[in-house]
């Protein structure tokens, strides 16, 4: 996948194709990951947001850009651009599991799964669906457990498979940092019965 933003978004020097680091200023000039934003203050967030928004002019459909632009996006708190970013990830590689991943999250909005409306949380539990077809992650079933318990167990409505199913299978692969990033990202705290 060729990049094409053409300078580093933190410094503006031009950038080389070797590496996701700028040669200049040590910081990577494509955000592809969330664990990316925890280092970054949000005035620089927005300051790669912009370049990716100059860069998307040029290639709307680079999924490379759109993922950077969606990352940043949920970073700074405004998910429904973000979800219209990941969704065009989705459309453009439906075989990928982080667009669906990042979908998700960008449908609560920031708000925990039991004060978001069922039909948001059907969604991002469709969407999740999708990534567990695609990949046996921890972190998403663990994603899974968080949206089945805090909506579907909190209110007492059945959903199959239930929380435990997916708790059971996140404890195979997550670390405690994943699970941190994650809740960080949905901005509410993880619930003591879904802690392992």
């Amino acid at each position: 996948m060729e990049v094409r933003v053409l300078t580093c978004p933190f410094c503006g020097a031009p950038i080389s194709r070797k590496s996701n680091l700028c040669e200049h200023c040590g910081h990577e000039y494509m955000i592809s990951s969330f664990s990316s934003l925890s280092k970054m203050g949000r005035s620089d967030i927005n300051k790669y947001a912009n370049a990716y928004t100059d860069a998307l002019k040029n290639n709307p459909n680079d999924p490379s850009l759109n993922q950077s632009i969606g990352v940043c996006y949920i970073g700074l708190g405004v998910y429904d651009r973000a979800l219209s970013y990941f969704e065009k990830i989705i459309d453009a590689n439906p075989r990928e599991s982080f667009g669906y991943f990042a979908a998700a999250i960008s449908i609560l909005g920031g708000k925990s799964a039991f004060i978001a409306n069922k039909k948001d949380v059907d969604r991002a539990i469709n969407y999740m669906n999708a990534a567990l077809m695609i990949e046996e992650s921890g972190l998403y079933h663990y994603f899974m457990a968080y949206l089945k318990y805090d909506y579907y167990k909190r209110k007492y409505l059945k959903v199959e498979p239930n929380f435990e199913y997916h708790l059971d299978n996140a404890k195979r692969s997550i670390s405690d940092e994943d699970k941190a990033s994650l809740f960080e990202l949905l901005k509410t705290d993880i619930p003591i019965e879904i802690k392992i």
